[in-house]
C-alpha cells in the first residue's frame, strides 16, 4: 500500500500535479496615493515596498503572508508637505515607519501562466500602529515564475489615528510589486 502511494505522489509530480506551497519574496515594490487636503488632490509615492508570501499557484487560498509599505519614504514633491505629512499628528514615521498588511485569506483559485487573475485579499491593515481588518481587490499575473501583484483600494484614515489638518476622510492607494520564488 505504501508503495502504491509513494508512486501516485511520484507520477501527480511528474505530470505537473500541485506545487506545494513555496515562499515568494518581493523588494522595491512601489506604493502611489490620492489623498485630498483643502480641497486639493494630494498625490505621492513610496517607495522600497517589500512582501513575503507563501504561496501555492495552484491553490490561492492556502496563501498567507505580509506587505509593508515604508511610508517614512513617502514624497508629495513637496519638502514641508511630506514633512507634515510625516509628523506625529499624520503619520508619525518616528515612532510607525511602516503601514503593513498582513494576508491570511485570498479567494481561491489558481494561477495560470500568461493570465492575470483578480482575487481579494482579506488580512489586517496596520497604519500608525492601529490594525483594522480589511478586504481588498488583488490582480496576479504568474510570468516566467515570478507573480506580478497589484491592488487599489480606499480607506478612511481617521479609523487609523492619522489626522492631518483639512484633510479628507478618504485615501485612495495603489501597491505594486513583483514577487519572486526563494
Amino acid at each position: 500500500m505504501q508503495r502504491a502511494l509513494i508512486w501516485a505522489a511520484a507520477v501527480t509530480s511528474t505530470l505537473g500535479g500541485p506545487a506545494p506551497a513555496a515562499s515568494y519574496r518581493a523588494a522595491d515594490g512601489t506604493a502611489s496615493f490620492t489623498h485630498t487636503v483643502r480641497f486639493i488632490p494630494v498625490r505621492g509615492s513610496i517607495a522600497g515596498v517589500t512582501a513575503s508570501v507563501e504561496l501555492d499557484p495552484a491553490n490561492l487560498a492556502a496563501t498567507t503572508g505580509s506587505v509593508t509599505v515604508p511610508v517614512v519614504n513617502l514624497k508629495t514633491g513637496i519638502g514641508l508637505r511630506d514633512t507634515h505629512a510625516k509628523g506625529a499628528e499624520a503619520l508619525n514615521t518616528a515612532k510607525f515607519p511602516n503601514a503593513t498588511f498582513k494576508l491570511e485569506k485570498l479567494t481561491g483559485g489558481k494561477l495560470v501562466e500568461g493570465q492575470t487573475l483578480s482575487t481579494t485579499a482579506s488580512g489586517t491593515l496596520t497604519v500608525k500602529g492601529t490594525s483594522k481588518s480589511v478586504s481588498v481587490p488583488v490582480k496576479a499575473t504568474l510570468q516566467g515564475g515570478k507573480v506580478n501583484v497589484s491592488t487599489q483600494f480606499k480607506f478612511n484614515p481617521f479609523d487609523f489615528d492619522v489626522r492631518y489638518p483639512g484633510s479628507s476622510d478618504s485615501v485612495t492607494v495603489d501597491v505594486a510589486f513583483v514577487l519572486n520564488a526563494g
